[in-house]
């Protein structure tokens, strides 16, 4: 069983969000007793239910919403000793160098935008030599992004054609930072989750972003994988 699939998909801030969870766990090779970083939190159910059924501890960030609720809602599912949630940003992690046997970010990196690179180093930097630094998040595919989609982006100021880039621009963002690339790919499921995103509740507000969503059909939207590990 795939516990993070059993999470609600009311909790999850975006698409794949828990489906993307344990492939990226396992290609970082978490183990029991490791130490993991997790950048963008969301609601805080991925750090929760990989400390307890992984038995690690993790520290997550989560700048924007604070780390109040997260912190609160762990101490109520009994793992509040093994997650500890910090309002830090990526591109400024307040821990030693080498402090962590895993780094990860699911469905967050992109939001750093144009400070990715400065993000990508500080998370390098913390991971230990031989640690792996992953990330799983919406991409786009390697083709130009049909005129009808970018109308829909600029009308909703949705801003996917400033934070989504192709799987190539990242593996060459970690490989830019010293990681030596171990997986990277698409999700062949990424048009699958992007619908039920779209239906479910978080975009229930948005309707420019369910059209979006719903016309693409597949051309420019996925989601992908990149793990690098720490030379």
């Amino acid at each position: 069983m795939n516990p993070f699939t059993a999470i609600p998909r009311s909790e999850a801030w975006g698409p794949g969000s828990f489906e993307m969870a344990l492939p990226l766990i396992e290609e970082l090779g978490i183990r029991p007793g490791h130490r993991v970083l997790e950048v963008g939190a969301g609601s805080g159910r991925i750090a929760i239910t990989l400390a307890r059924h992984r038995d690690v501890s993790v520290f997550t960030l989560e700048p924007w919403h604070g780390g109040e609720y997260i912190q609160e809602l762990a101490a109520h599912e009994g793992v509040g000793d093994r997650v500890v949630a910090l309002t830090s940003r990526a591109q400024d992690l307040p821990f030693a160098a080498a402090t962590f046997d895993a780094v990860m970010s699911i469905g967050s990196f992109e939001m750093i935008r144009d400070d990715r690179p400065r993000a990508l180093e500080e998370m390098a930097r913390v991971a230990k030599p031989g640690a792996r630094v992953g990330i799983t998040e919406p991409m786009c595919l390697p083709a130009p992004i049909p005129p009808e989609i970018a109308e829909l982006d600029e009308r909703g100021q949705l801003e996917f054609q400033h934070c989504f880039r192709t799987l190539d621009w990242n593996r060459e963002l970690f490989e830019d930072a010293d990681l030596s690339i171990t997986a990277a790919y698409y999700f062949p499921e990424a048009r699958l989750w992007w619908t039920e995103y779209a239906e479910g509740e978080r975009p229930a507000n948005r309707a420019l972003e369910r059209e979006l969503i719903a016309r693409d059909e597949g051309r420019w939207l996925s989601l992908g994988l990149v793990v690098g590990e720490k030379r």
